[in-house]
């Protein structure tokens, strides 16, 4: 294991599987003695306090196969508040820090063994709980009744040809021919202006 990633304000599930030659999972002492310790602390803090910590371990069964261990460390914690300076009157929440983090275990009165340390990183929570809902805003395009569709009624267009006089055309009435011919006056409006 290398990093872990949490969420500020969450409850988090925590599993731990130990491997024997990195390939087989095993139990690691007798669980009725068997302590089990879950930190976390500000990176380079090795003297500081926790700012997340779990030492209730679930033992995995005796009989499984692949035995995992299991916590439910809290990231809900005034210490990880302050630290992501949550709540600050300047508007400078961190998004999120990154931590370090040990598992130690020890059976009975023996010596502890910890795992190697490792990156923690907690992210700054969004929702909250205290937000509301947001407010509606105008549609940014026209509402489905004020749009155009076919069968609703088209005012009649004119079109003006230098050598036909007027021609009317009505969309609503329409035939392929109709809109060939206004087709046809219009290249020759635009011809007669030298626009093409």
């Amino acid at each position: 294991m290398t990093s872990l990633r949490f969420k500020r304000g969450d409850a988090a599930k925590l599993e731990v599987a130990f491997l024997t030659n990195g390939l087989t999972h095993s139990t690691i002492g007798d669980p009725e003695t068997l302590a089990i310790e879950f930190g976390v602390k500000a990176g380079n803090d090795f003297g500081g306090g926790y700012l997340a910590h779990a030492t209730d371990w679930t033992m995995p069964d005796p009989e499984a196969d692949s035995p995992v261990y299991q916590c439910s460390p809290s990231f809900n914690t005034v210490e990880l508040d302050s630290a992501l300076q949550v709540g600050s009157a300047t508007g400078t929440e961190l998004s999120e820090i990154t931590l370090m983090g040990e598992i130690t275990w020890r059976e009975g009165v023996g010596e502890p063994t910890s795992m190697r340390t490792f990156i923690v990183v907690v992210e700054n929570d969004v929702n909250r709980g205290s937000e509301g809902v947001p407010a509606g805003a105008e549609l940014p395009y026209p509402a489905p009744e004020t749009v155009a569709t076919i069968g609703t009624s088209h005012p009649a267009v004119t079109v003006a040809a230098p050598t036909a006089g007027q021609t009317t055309f009505d969309p609503a009435t329409a035939t392929v021919g109709n809109v060939a011919d206004m087709f046809a006056q219009l290249l020759i409006h635009l011809q007669a202006k030298r626009l093409i």
